[in-house]
């Protein structure tokens, strides 16, 4: 009836955010109607307390500030790559040059920075922007290809996102591991009652009140798994890439 999705596979935040995804479905579905309202009431009190431990609005504000600032560098570094390719075929033997030594100076770490995962992406672009910054000949070759601003708002981009990540990530550190294991053990226990009585009052009473619910909570867990499956792409993709640090 339902669809299988293993929770821990998600993050933190994402079990928190799937809880009360779930909630609202029953809610909107009528507890009472569903016959499930002492165990909706039981989840909504775990998730309450496990919502008050996490603070997931400081943590939903600053994954977004994350994610944001990510795609910014990801776009600056994009635009100045497809400047530079444009430049190779430039009829002056100069600007073409120029270009030829930019883009071989980002090709030394990569062809596909911008999918490295996070530290990795980071760590990249800084040495890319240092080497930048120290080399004579580039300096003078993004200065000629009017891409010094550029590169320095690259730059700008990417500091911003490690202070904006390791600020996210201060937020995890200190929820304590084992608490937030405590509290996902009790949601997921009473989400799991909640199905169960559902599912026995679907055999017992009829599926009628039970087919738009099923519905919803499967269209939820379809979407959490392909959150799952794409970041889980992602880093095997990162991880076939040889680059040394």
């Amino acid at each position: 009836m339902y669809s299988n999705i293993n929770m821990h596979n998600l993050q933190n935040l994402e079990f928190i955010q799937f809880i009360k995804s779930f909630l609202e479905i029953i809610s909107k579905g009528d507890p009472e109607l569903l016959k499930v309202k002492a165990q909706y009431d039981a989840l909504l009190s775990f998730y309450s307390e496990m919502d008050t431990f996490y603070n997931p609005e400081l943590a939903n504000k600053l994954t977004k500030s994350v994610q944001e600032t990510d795609s910014k560098r990801d776009q600056a570094l994009g635009g100045i790559i497809d400047v530079i390719r444009a430049y190779r075929k430039h009829y002056d033997p100069a600007t073409s040059l120029a270009a030829d030594n930019l883009l071989d100076s980002i090709d030394n770490f990569g062809d596909q920075i911008d999918n490295y995962n996070y530290i990795k992406e980071t760590s990249t672009i800084r040495k890319v922007c240092t080497k930048w910054k120290t080399d004579q000949e580039l300096v003078q070759a993004l200065e000629k290809l009017n891409l010094s601003s550029w590169a320095n708002k690259l730059e700008d981009f990417n500091t911003q996102f490690e202070k904006q990540y390791m600020e996210r990530m201060e937020i995890d550190a200190k929820s304590p591991e084992i608490t937030m294991v405590e509290y996902r053990k009790q949601n997921y226990s009473a989400y799991k009652k909640v199905l169960q009585y559902m599912e026995a009052n679907a055999l017992l009473n009829g599926e009628e009140p039970y087919i738009e619910v099923n519905k919803s909570i499967n269209q939820m867990i379809e979407k959490y798994n392909l959150v799952v499956k794409s970041r889980k792409s992602k880093k095997e993709e990162t991880e076939e890439h040889t680059q040394v640090d």
